[in-house]
């Protein structure tokens, strides 16, 4: 069940894609959509979740939507929705590996004839993760404010990238 597909990234989540790169793309987003969403919910949870998409479920659609909920304590909780996760790990991910490639002498930096290269900070990479993780975050957050709904939630953390 694709959530995402390579004309999603637009915008924010702008790549640069053509007839070459198109297919490493879906690769991609087949190797890491299924694998975040485990690590977003548990497996558990994963499983009952694709059930209740497919069922169109409003504790499932919930949590795959943009929401902004605030606790009783006071703290706001701001999701993006789960497609923003999974664009912007992906991207990260396709962005990051894409700037290298792989030679006789091990993984080597490409060069244009006319340009160079940015660091990874100037390419945005950790803010798109770093926004990513933090919608991934408060998506957990609900999910544990709210345990007696989704009780079984094993997820695993992610952490936010420091600015190096």
């Amino acid at each position: 069940m694709a959530l995402i597909t390579v004309d999603d990234f637009v915008n924010k989540f702008e790549l640069t894609k053509n007839d070459f790169n198109a297919s490493s793309l879906t690769s991609y987003i087949d190797r890491y959509e299924t694998i975040t969403l485990i690590e977003l919910f548990g497996k558990e949870l994963y499983d009952l979740w694709v059930i209740g998409i497919a069922a169109l479920d409003p504790i499932y659609e919930f949590l795959r939507d943009p929401f902004t909920v605030q606790l009783e304590c006071g703290e706001i909780l701001n999701s993006r929705g789960l497609n923003d996760v999974l664009l912007g790990v992906v991207y990260f991910y396709w962005s990051r590996d894409i700037s290298t490639q792989r030679s006789s002498n091990g993984s080597v930096e490409k060069k244009g004839e006319n340009s160079e290269n940015v660091s990874q900070l100037r390419a945005n990479l950790q803010s798109r993760w770093n926004e990513a993780i933090s919608t991934y975050k408060a998506i957990q957050h609900y999910i544990l404010e709210n345990n007696d709904v989704y009780p079984a939630f094993l997820g695993l953390q992610k952490t936010i990238l420091p600015v190096t």
